[in-house]
This record gives C-alpha cells, structure tokens and sequence, in this order.
C-alpha cells in the first residue's frame, strides 16, 4: 500500500533482512505537484495490483526517474505500462542499460516540483537526490546515506552509511554531503532505511559535525578493505 509521508510525496516498501531479524525497508516513491501535471516515481520498485490501482487513481506516473543507475528495478515494466517518459541524469548515460527519453542536469528542475541535486564523491559516479520544494521541504535520497536500519545498526530517525569501504573518499564525502545543508527541508527519505520525518535538517547537520562517527566509519572502512582487499585497488587508497 502507498504510504503518505506529505501532501505531494508517497511511498512504497520491500521488506528486506526479517529472516535475520534485521528487518529494514527498500524504498521507492511518487510525487506530485499541486497541478497534478507532474506525477514521477523515483527508484520504482515492483508494486501490488493494489498499488497500481492507487496510482492510477492519482493519474498515473508521467515520468520516471533515478537517484542512481543502480535502482532502475522495475522501471521497464512501468514504463510500459503508463508510457511515462524515462529522466536520467547526465551522469547516468554511460551507467543505465535501459531506453530513456531525455537527461536532466544538476540543479534542473521538473516542473516547479523537483530540483535536481547531484552529490559526487561520496558512493556512485552518477548520485543525485532530490529536493523537493513545498512548505516544509524534503530531501529524495538514494545509497548516499541510509535510514534506520538494523542490519547496519542505524536507530531509527538517525542517518548513517553501510558499508563505508564503498565510499570514494571520506573527507571529500563529508564536504560533499554538507552542500546538501543549503537546503531547506524537515523531511529525509532513502533507498533504503527508515525516513526521518522530522527534524531532518539537522539531523544530517549532527551526523556531519560528528568527528566521532566519521571516526568509526574510518575504521569500518579500513575493515573492510581488509576483507575485500579489490575495494582498495578501486578507490586507489
């Protein structure tokens, strides 16, 4: 079933991990503007007959859209279900393996919904978010960070990373991640973990300043470099 985390933002689950009673969320959403002209999924994971029919009820998607080449998931098959458009950053060209029908740019807007915010050097090549504007704000985040999740140890209404060793580099991810703080927005949602739902901004302000977190990501890392030693050779370290 579609949740509704704000007026023009909802979202839909897989849950991953419970056999391991480490049950946390695989996320993906759909937005709206106020003229209901825009209507875009970003990351669209398979969804229920159920779903489907709560979306065609909204007018159905008129665009998809990614946080990063990796979450294309069901985006084939929805695109030719609503014969959507298909977005994709500039970036993601070289990464996708699908049909798309135009390239945004960092900082392009959809309609007067969505901003375009590309996030480098912090997991993939080709990350972006996305901001949405309305009221209170909110941030569409994919594998830049992760939400609350118990396989990674991540408490509910905090931020955090899995798997550090596939970060780019930590000083130039930290400073990355603080232009995100020139936004405006009380709202954080993920590809994967449990949303913020209040208080986002600064969340993510505490979770930057922490020496001692980024300390322990340092650590988190070198293990696991340790155990996959390839990781290493790809990020030259």
């Amino acid at each position: 079933m579609l949740s509704k985390l704000m007026p023009q933002l909802f979202t839909w689950v897989e849950v991953h991990g419970a056999s391991r009673n480490q049950a946390y969320n695989w996320n993906s959403f759909f937005v709206q503007n106020e003229s209901n002209s825009v209507r875009a999924l970003i990351d669209p994971l398979p969804l229920s007959e159920s779903e489907i029919q709560q979306l065609d009820e909204l007018g159905g998607p008129t665009h998809l859209m990614l946080t990063c080449a990796y979450h294309e998931r069901s985006l084939t098959e929805f695109k030719r279900r609503w014969d959507c458009k298909v977005l994709v950053h500039e970036n993601q060209v070289d990464e996708v393996e699908f049909t798309f029908d135009a390239t945004f740019a960092d900082r392009d807007m959809l309609g007067d919904l969505l901003e375009v915010v590309r996030v480098p050097n912090v997991r993939h090549r080709e990350e972006v978010c996305f901001y949405l504007k309305n009221h209170k704000g909110a941030l569409i985040i994919g594998d830049l960070l992760s939400g609350g999740r118990k396989d990674s140890g991540i408490p509910d209404g905090k931020v955090g990373f899995n798997a550090p060793e596939y970060l780019v580099d930590l000083d130039k991810a930290r400073l990355s991640l603080s232009m995100l703080l020139h936004f405006e927005f009380d709202l954080m949602c993920f590809g994967h973990g449990s949303p913020v739902v209040r208080g986002a901004k600064e969340v993510l302000r505490h979770f930057i300043a922490c020496d001692a977190a980024w300390e322990d990501f340092a650590q988190r890392r070198e293990e696991g470099f340790r155990l996959n030693p390839e990781l290493r050779k790809l990020h030259r370290t």
